[in-house]
């Protein structure tokens, strides 16, 4: 027996829920610095090479290479000198040697077991607790490495990269299928490639993909590393401080400000709606909040950031610089992410906005009871165009608890525990109707 009255209500339903922004099953994206992420088949040059014993020379202080056994030698693993360079060890082809220790500092070295149970684990990251539909990755080393991380999810993810260009610590997106084939591009000028090889630093990742009758393109970023904040006494943008003995990042940083706008600017004029997300390495609520330091001005004093930047001026922010409002299609907000935590680290999270948190502060934020990774707070963020902004919701860091932490072997085990990350996931919904 057929119902008409009930039929026709059911259909009425159906439209209401077809056009509802629940019905949309707004987009999930995340983005997710994997640290020094290598594919399988990368590994063993970079086991091979840190397997090695080094011995400190006295003319360079480079760790050189020496037969097993020299008296005075250390193994490549166990070298525990910050920043150290060993003969062999290409930062630019692969990952250093002591990037893994445990919580007492002991330094570990990896092996092709432990390496697999951390794509495991990320997997599971991925997989139960990210559920992302488009994902942007920060030190990844291409496409193999990436796919790896998603585990047995990866068939229904397209992925794009740009190996073998550029160096080790790549980026990429990660994007289900369902959402389109979409088209990947590099902002090469984001490198600073006038400068030295050594010195320049990643380019730009951009995803366009069409949804619905919208283009959205979406940018990641990986940026100089330490010169995150002024506040924390030496990442204040608009200085210099190298010395004899040390070498400032902050100018380099400084001049990505520029082709970082360019870009902005040609992924509002390519797109309907832009998002620009990853490891900016910088606390971009210190200089969206106008903390000292960190401030809308430049070194010639002028405050109309929406005039081009002069050649040899310099700017106190790099996020008033960039997403200046000119031209209007650029407009954007930076997305206030939620640490899902006890009331007392929630607001570690807040405070990190407007102070600079000392390192005993922020270390149960990296605590496995925590978020459980070391670089909690202040480096990864969301910056959406203006447009999007009423959009988002459920934005967030995305707990790794132990899964962030490492360890020598357990007890009756031969590999080492690796961590997953030292960064933590972000997430975010969005509705790109």
């Amino acid at each position: 027996m057929k119902y008409p009255l009930l039929s026709s209500l059911a259909a009425t339903l159906l439209a209401i829920t077809a056009t509802t922004p629940a019905a949309a099953q707004a987009v999930r994206v995340a983005s997710w610095n994997l640290g020094w992420h290598v594919s399988t088949a990368e590994l063993p040059a970079w086991l091979a090479q840190c397997g090695k014993s080094y011995q400190k020379s006295a003319s360079d202080g480079v760790w050189r290479v020496v037969p097993e056994g020299t008296a005075g030698a250390t193994v490549g693993w166990f070298i525990k000198e910050s920043r150290s360079q060993l003969e062999g060890v290409d930062l630019s082809k692969m990952p250093p040697c002591g990037v893994y220790e445990g919580a007492d500092r002991t330094k570990l070295a990896v092996t092709p077991g432990a390496w697999a149970e951390r794509n495991r684990q990320i997997a599971q990251v991925l997989e139960k607790d990210v559920r992302a539909d488009v994902i942007a990755f920060q030190e990844v080393s291409g496409v193999a490495a990436v796919r790896e991380a998603l585990g047995a999810a990866s068939d229904r993810f397209n992925v794009c990269s740009f190996e073998p260009r550029f160096k080790v610590q790549r980026l990429a997106f990660a994007w289900r299928k369902e959402l389109g084939a979409g088209e990947c591009r590099t902002e090469d000028a984001m490198t600073l490639p006038t400068v030295a090889d050594k010195d320049q630093v990643r380019p730009g990742l951009v995803l366009t993909l069409k949804t619905g009758d919208k283009r959205t393109s979406f940018m990641t970023v990986h940026l100089k590393s330490s010169c995150v904040s002024p506040l924390d006494g030496r990442g204040r943008l608009d200085q210099d401080r190298t010395n004899e003995r040390f070498t400032d990042p902050c100018p380099v940083l400084q001049q990505q400000v520029a082709p970082i706008e360019a870009a902005v600017e040609k992924l509002a004029a390519g797109a309907d709606q832009f998002i620009v997300l990853g490891d900016f390495n910088r606390n971009l609520w210190h200089e969206a909040n106008e903390l000292e330091g960190a401030k809308a001005v430049r070194s010639d004093g002028s405050t109309d950031l929406a005039k081009p930047l002069p050649a040899g001026v310099k700017t106190q922010s790099l996020y008033k610089e960039v997403f200046d409002g000119e031209p209007a299609n650029t407009r954007a907000s930076l997305v206030s992410l939620e640490c899902k935590l006890d009331a007392k680290l929630a607001g570690l999270c807040e405070r990190s906005k407007t102070e600079a948190l000392k390192r005993d502060e922020m270390a149960p934020l990296g605590d496995a009871s925590g978020l459980g990774c070391r670089n909690a707070i202040g480096l990864d963020h969301f910056v959406v165009a203006e447009k999007l902004k009423a959009k988002v919701s459920g934005a967030q860091k995305v707990g790794i608890g132990a899964l962030g932490q490492s360890a020598v072997a357990l007890a009756g085990k031969t590999d080492p525990v690796l961590g997953a990350s030292d960064h933590c996931p972000i997430v975010m919904s969005v509705d790109l109707r």
